[in-house]
């Protein structure tokens, strides 16, 4: 259950400790999705949350598929080792999609609530043209969890959203810009 967003921080940066500890103690995946946007988009990963999100069994599906498609998982399937769109080294994203493909075969994701914006669809199926015409590289496990089935729109309020790199909460959000986010 999403907490009353009046208890809620006015801001978080997931380059803050404090911040990151906060975010992992709140045990709300619509949180940890944007905490993940922000950490691999923007501000990176020096406290290593990702990591620790993947292993989470409430992570949400929807978030891994933001991380997969994010970072063209279509070409990791291929046996991409570098220039991926991420604010965190080439190894570190190596071995985060490699966690979460693992991660995806193995327990999978419970949670399917959270929805993705529909630009990702196109992702999802570059990665599916790669596993239908055989491209898949040796020892890259198909995170067939997250990308076997299409993802819902997004829908309703997030308690946060991201922008330029910090969470802001939709109560701020709500009382800084009425117009919009009446």
């Amino acid at each position: 259950m999403m907490p009353d967003s009046k208890s809620l921080p006015t801001e978080l940066e997931m380059s803050d400790a404090a911040d990151v500890e906060w975010v992992k103690s709140r045990n709300d995946p619509a949180i940890w999705h944007e905490a993940a946007i922000a950490a691999l988009a923007y501000r990176g990963d020096k406290h290593d949350f990702l990591l620790w999100l993947i292993q989470q069994p409430t992570m949400d599906r929807a978030t891994a598929g933001w991380l997969f498609f994010w970072l063209q998982g279509s070409e990791y399937l291929q046996g991409k080792k570098d220039s991926f769109w991420a604010k965190i080294h080439d190894p570190d994203v190596v071995a985060l999609l490699k966690d979460l493909c693992e991660r995806s075969e193995s327990i999978g994701f419970i949670g399917d609530r959270i929805g993705l914006d529909g630009d990702f669809e196109k992702e999802r199926q570059a990665c599916l043209a790669v596993i239908r015409d055989g491209l898949v590289a040796p020892d890259i496990v198909v995170p067939n969890a997250i990308i076997a089935k299409a993802f819902a729109t997004r829908s309703g309020p997030a308690p946060y959203e991201v922008h330029d790199g910090t969470l802001l909460s939709l109560e701020f959000l709500r009382d800084s810009l009425p117009a919009i986010y009446s």
